[in-house]
């Protein structure tokens, strides 16, 4: 189950506030119990001295009322040894303080519980003041928690904070995705990227430039559609005629020819599918189909072999007239298309007894592909136009698809590569080239 990126950046983000709590309370705890204890050590010594200064330990019992360092309950106490180690004053009623190990400071376990000690040396005798562990932590704890309070409270409003923040960081996204739903194959109108943060502008940048590409397959598909159900609406019912013609006949002639004119309604209406599905094929692919080195010259030899049958039909001389040895980056079948439905108008449209020459051409700056022919060839004015789906050369005795060219064309720019079309050697029938590009393979 996917995890929302609010929740995965609260997630990464939240150890990152723990931690820094932790790096700032930490060391706050430590150093409040360090000077505490310096503090504490420092009280101590400065009360070992006052006793000192009282002469407490010449053996006279002081007076209680001169005893400023006197215990409240067993927190803070002090006694006083003589050189004998007698007890000579004691602020408690207990055991006395232990000795201790040494002069000085020293922790001593006493009455249960751990007491920081203060041993001080005088010519008469033993000071010893001394204070619970217990109270000191205490202390300490009660500083720290104070010092530590605002943390405690920032913290919990810092993580609430940024999540309203995550959460008005992410909103352009929610927006986007608003906008995304909203649309339809009949309405891919551009995402509005006004206002938005240049991330997600990226995001959205590529959304419509998808949304775009899709407008034009969409329309390119519906227009293909159209197209394709108007031009076979036409052989379609040529071909119902011709069969009810056929059914009709009585006259074994009439019968035959009635039936010829049958197979070639078929015919025609074959090519023209075959056509619609070459062409078909062609739309999702231009711009996706691999370009591999091939040698553009095998190629040429090999669709003219292929066409040759059709050519001698018709009493045309089809001939690959130049081969130059040269690589191109192409997707083979697709060039195998291009160059097919260039010989196939060229037999279409030229009479009998003529003659097609096909060039394959390598010079210092371009490799050419040519189709030449006799024929009748094209118009100037029309010249622009034959690369349309479904245009037809007015006044032409061939009934093609008038595809041909268009699906040349489309793998021409596939290939990018560049069609033309100009008068025959000799100012004589039509001449097609695509120049392929010079960074060729």
């Amino acid at each position: 189950m996917s995890t929302s990126i609010r929740k995965r950046l609260i997630f990464w983000l939240m150890p990152v506030l723990l931690l820094t709590g932790a790096a700032f309370a930490v060391p706050t705890w430590l150093n409040v119990h360090e000077e505490i204890d310096e503090l504490f050590d420092k009280v101590l010594l400065d009360a070992a001295y006052s006793l000192s200064r009282a002469n407490y330990a010449q053996g006279v019992k002081p007076d209680s009322k001169d005893l400023a360092l006197r215990g409240d309950g067993i927190d803070w106490v002090s006694q006083i040894r003589d050189s004998e180690g007698q007890i000579l004053f004691q602020s408690h009623p207990f055991s006395p303080i232990p000795l201790g190990r040494k002069s000085g400071y020293d922790t001593v376990n006493w009455q249960n519980q751990a007491w920081r000690v203060v041993n001080l040396k005088t010519d008469k005798g033993l000071i010893q003041v001394a204070q619970a562990q217990q109270e000191r932590r205490e202390t300490a704890n009660e500083i720290t928690l104070h010092l530590l309070t605002p943390l405690l409270i920032l913290l919990p409003a810092l993580t609430l904070w940024l999540g309203w923040a995550i959460g008005r960081g992410l909103a352009p996204l929610a927006q986007v995705a608003d906008a995304v739903a909203h649309r339809n194959p009949h309405s891919l109108d551009p995402i509005p990227d006004k206002d938005l943060p240049a991330e997600v502008n990226i995001l959205v940048g590529a959304l419509n430039g998808l949304l775009n590409q899709l407008n034009q397959a969409l329309s390119a598909q519906r227009q293909f559609t159209a197209d394709a159900a108007h031009e076979l609406r036409s052989p379609l019912t040529a071909l119902s005629l011709q069969a009810q013609l056929a059914e009709r006949a009585i006259e074994p002639e009439l019968r035959a020819q009635a039936l010829q004119n049958l197979r070639q309604g078929i015919d025609r209406a074959s090519h023209l599918v075959q056509q619609l599905l070459t062409l078909a094929r062609l739309d999702p692919e231009v711009g996706d189909s691999p370009l591999k080195p091939l040698f553009l010259d095998d190629l040429a030899r090999n669709v003219v072999a292929d066409f040759a049958p059709l050519a001698a039909n018709r009493h045309i001389d089809l001939g690959l007239t130049r081969a130059d040895h040269v690589s191109v980056a192409g997707a083979e079948e697709a060039l195998r298309i291009l160059l097919g439905n260039l010989i196939d108008n060229a037999i279409r449209y030229s009479p009998t007894n003529t003659h097609i020459d096909v060039s394959v051409v390598n010079d210092a700056k371009t490799v050419r592909l040519e189709v030449n022919d006799t024929g009748t060839g094209i118009a100037l004015d029309e010249r622009g136009r034959v690369f349309d789906r479904f245009y037809r050369v007015l006044n032409s005795a061939e009934s093609g698809s008038g595809l041909g060219l268009a699906i040349a064309k489309r793998i021409a720019d596939q290939h990018q590569a560049n069609i033309t079309l100009s008068d025959g050697d000799g100012g004589v029938g039509l001449k097609v080239i695509v120049t392929f590009p010079e960074n060729r393979e």
